[in-house]
Formats: C-alpha cells, sequence, structure tokens
C-alpha cells in the first residue's frame, strides 16, 4: 500500500513538473513571436517617420516649383502625426500619395526635374522597406495568432496576458506610380 501511495504520489509531482514545463515553453515560444512584432512594429514606425518627412519635402518641393492651389496638401500639412494612430497615419499618407500623383500626372516637368527624380528616388527605398516589414509583421501576426489560439501554447496564452496586435494594410498601386523611376 506504502509503495502504491509514493507511486501515485511520484506520478502527479511529475505530471505537474510536465505541465509547468509545457506552460514556459509555451510562453517563451509566444514570447519569441511577440519580440519579432514588436520589433517588425518599431520599423515601421520608423519607415513611416521617414515616408512622412519625405512627403514634406515633396510637397515643399511642388508648392515652391509648380503654381497650385493654395488649399493643396492641406490635410496633410494640419495633420498632427504625433497625436495620430499607426492606421490614421498610413491612411493620410495614401490619400496624399493619390494627391501627389495628380500633380505629377499633370506636370510633366516634375519629373524633368533631378531634384524631383531624387526625393523619388529617396521615397522608393523608403516604401520598398515599408512593404517588407509590413508583409514580415503581417506574417509574424499570423504565426503570433496561431500560437495564442491553437494547441498547447494556448494555455500558456490563457494564463499570461499577451497584447493583442492588429494587422497592416498598404495602399500598393498608388505609391508604385509615384515611385516609379522610369
Amino acid at each position: 500500500m506504502n509503495n502504491i501511495v509514493i507511486l501515485i504520489v511520484s506520478m502527479i509531482i511529475l505530471l505537474i513538473i510536465f505541465i509547468v514545463t509545457l506552460v514556459i515553453i509555451s510562453k517563451n515560444k509566444i514570447n519569441e513571436i511577440y519580440e519579432s512584432i514588436n520589433i517588425a512594429n518599431d520599423d515601421i514606425n520608423s519607415s513611416l517617420k521617414q515616408k512622412y518627412a519625405l512627403y514634406k519635402e515633396i510637397i515643399n518641393y511642388i508648392k515652391d516649383n509648380l503654381s497650385i492651389k493654395e488649399d493643396a496638401f492641406e490635410n496633410f500639412l494640419e495633420f498632427k502625426r504625433g497625436e495620430c494612430t499607426k492606421s490614421e497615419i498610413i491612411q493620410m499618407l495614401d490619400k496624399t500619395t493619390y494627391e501627389i500623383n495628380e500633380y505629377v500626372d499633370n506636370y510633366d516637368e516634375l519629373l524633368k526635374n533631378k531634384e524631383f527624380k531624387s526625393l523619388k528616388k529617396k521615397l522608393y527605398y523608403v516604401q520598398i522597406n515599408l512593404e517588407s516589414v509590413v508583409e514580415y509583421y503581417n506574417n509574424k501576426l499570423v504565426l503570433y495568432e496561431d500560437l495564442k489560439t491553437h494547441g498547447p501554447t494556448s494555455i500558456a496564452s490563457k494564463l499570461f496576458d499577451f497584447e493583442d496586435f492588429g494587422n497592416i494594410e498598404i495602399d500598393k498601386k498608388e505609391i508604385s506610380r509615384l515611385i516609379n523611376l522610369n
């Protein structure tokens, strides 16, 4: 009888150790993806700041070298970047891309100017980086959500509070027209 009690206690202790180990490994696996998402998120913010600054330069160049409406780019110029969400910045940059493209389409001299071409080239590299980081972020987000909801890692996600992230979408069509280097 004594041996059976020892065996049952030993099995319970082993089961507890197994469950604790499983939870710790699951938490570490989720944290690994979580860190990747945070790094990508920081890279996206950095790229958006660079793109915003380049748009400011492009708009100033257009305003200084073309006779355009006074209220052109008004939404962009009044936009308070520090007081908004990432999706609002992306939305504003996408709207501004449409507006810039209108001027590029209507004023051929823009495409002939070296300074404007240089700004487009800088924007090209920032946009390529932004698109690749957003794709990486979205792929890691799919893995992160899968780990949080399926398999043994879902136990760890219920025990520990993990932040929720949203998918990021950017308009590639209009920006492709603008950054076309031909």
